[in-house]
């Protein structure tokens, strides 16, 4: 069983932890003004408990001279027995003290005044029990006074009594309580609007940092007004452009390794292609002839002979196989033939074929035009990089594609609005730790995409899948171009 710290630690986490700052120094600012409060009732309740206190000993003290006196002149003036009435109609003057008449051997009888006060009997009535108890004064009994009533043996208890004072406390403490809780509300909120604006520059930083995760190399930060934000806005500002100045460059070789890399590749498959697949089809064909020689002859040799070259047959088929794959996997022999749409549709089919445990689904174009064979091969292999790290890392069990043509919406006219290829790859699978460098397949997709001018984004973290955003631009076709020339002549 978990001790008293470590629970206080997991709900000082719970509450505290990945918080973002301004509700982090709300909470901070709330905790302060509720120690701050609770000091500060503690003493109001010290004040009000010690001034009730000395209240009920002057109140005892000036009651007590007073019916003294009023005992005195009913003595001089032969009024004793008429003591009790005198007392009922003057003790409505005293405060904070109640008078007792005690008989010998009988208990003491309270002398009630002749007119009562409702108002404030219904004023003790609000008050709570547990405050009451708080604010009684010290001492019980010893906030009394002794009387004896000449000639006789009675004698008058004066008894201190507070709960009207204790019930002014309470309205005077209640009402400081709902100023101050508005006073602390209104506080609270009007630092939640000033903590906005304050960190509205760090928001804006952090939406362009991951901007720039992106690839969207014209981020910039407008300066703010806070100086050692302003100080950091023009850091990333030149932070910004120098990687915009390193990407371009990056972007540039990156494109001369591709271009040399799918050259090979394409010189590899057409070897493959040229050389590899007619030597297959002559072993094919000398194996087949083989086969029918050995059937026409007799013995148990001519069957050895059958058996050989069937076998060399089946080995062939399976180095055909094997060969269609590489030609694909190095250069798809469909790219600048068939649509985009056909092309990643033909992707996703093979490798359900190839792993029929994965359920795919699939939502793929229509486009209104085809793109050039750098798109089709871009949007190719991202989507081949993607499926295959699913399957293979992700162990996944659904994956999602979406292929899709969007518009870019600018203020100009329709046509010139530019074209975005946008692929969404998601999963089932583990996820991406936290932390974890992208491997060699991700950071040649995502210098791919940057090549062309696009964007890629990674989302999801171990257990919850993953999810691959990319977003390519797509220049127009010179039809397209010849149109937005007549739009933009007309339009002047």
């Amino acid at each position: 069983m978990p001790s008293l710290s470590e629970l206080a630690g997991r709900v000082s986490d719970a509450v505290w932890r990945g918080r973002s700052i301004r509700i982090q120094v709300l909470l901070a600012m709330s905790a302060l003004l509720l120690m701050a409060s609770v000091v500060a009732g503690t003493v109001a309740a010290f004040n009000g408990r010690k001034a009730v206190n000395i209240e009920i000993d002057a109140s005892l003290d000036f009651a007590e001279g007073y019916i003294r006196e009023l005992v005195r002149r009913a003595a001089v003036q032969d009024k004793l027995d008429e003591l009790d009435y005198l007392i009922s109609r003057e003790v409505q003057h005293l405060r904070h003290a109640r008078v007792y008449v005690q008989e010998p051997g009988g208990p003491a009888r309270l002398l009630k005044p002749e007119l009562t006060l409702n108002d404030e009997e219904d004023s003790l009535d609000q008050t709570p029990d547990w405050f009451e108890r708080l604010m009684k004064p010290e001492g019980g009994s010893d906030h009394s006074r002794v009387i004896y009533v000449p000639n006789g043996e009675r004698k008058l208890l004066l008894m201190g009594d507070p709960d009207d004072e204790i019930a002014e406390k309470w309205r005077e403490l209640s009402a400081l309580a709902v100023v101050a809780i508005a006073s602390i509300t209104l506080l609270v909120g009007a630092f939640y609007f000033v903590l906005g604006w304050i960190l509205d520059p760090l928001v804006a930083l952090a939406r362009g940092l991951v901007a720039l995760e992106a690839g969207e190399r014209s981020q910039r930060l407008s300066i703010p007004s806070v100086g050692e934000v302003a100080d950091i806005a023009r850091k990333f500002n030149s932070l910004a452009a120098s990687l915009d100045q390193a990407r371009a460059e990056n972007g540039e070789l990156y494109r001369q390794i591709q271009s040399v890399q799918e050259e090979e590749r394409r010189e590899i498959a057409g070897e493959l292609h040229d050389e590899a697949g007619p030597c297959l089809f002559g072993i094919t064909a000398n194996a087949e002839s083989v086969v029918s020689l050995a059937k026409k002859l007799k013995g148990e040799d001519a069957a050895k002979i059958a058996k050989r070259a069937e076998e060399i047959l089946d080995i062939t088929d399976r180095m055909k196989v094997m060969n269609r794959a590489l030609l694909k996997r190095l250069h798809p022999v469909s790219i600048g033939k068939v649509s985009l749409t056909a092309l990643i549709e033909e992707l996703i089919r093979d490798f359900q074929r190839r792993h029929p445990e994965v359920r795919i689904r699939s939502s793929v174009g229509p486009f209104k035009r085809a793109y050039n064979d750098k798109i089709d091969l871009i949007v190719y292999r991202a989507t081949q990089e993607a499926l295959t790290n699913a399957m293979r890392h992700g162990q996944a069990e659904n994956i999602v594609v979406e292929l899709k043509e969007e518009r870019a919406h600018s203020n100009t006219t329709r046509l010139a609005e530019p074209i975005l290829i946008s692929l969404r790859i998601s999963d089932d699978g583990k996820g991406l730790k936290p932390g974890v460098q992208a491997g060699f397949g991700l950071s040649a997709m995502r210098e791919r995409v940057l090549s062309a001018g696009g964007s890629l984004v990674v989302e999801g973290h171990e257990p919850n899948g993953t999810t691959l955003s990319i977003k390519i631009p797509a220049l127009p076709s010179e039809g397209e171009k010849h149109a937005m020339g007549k739009a933009n002549r007309a339009s002047a």
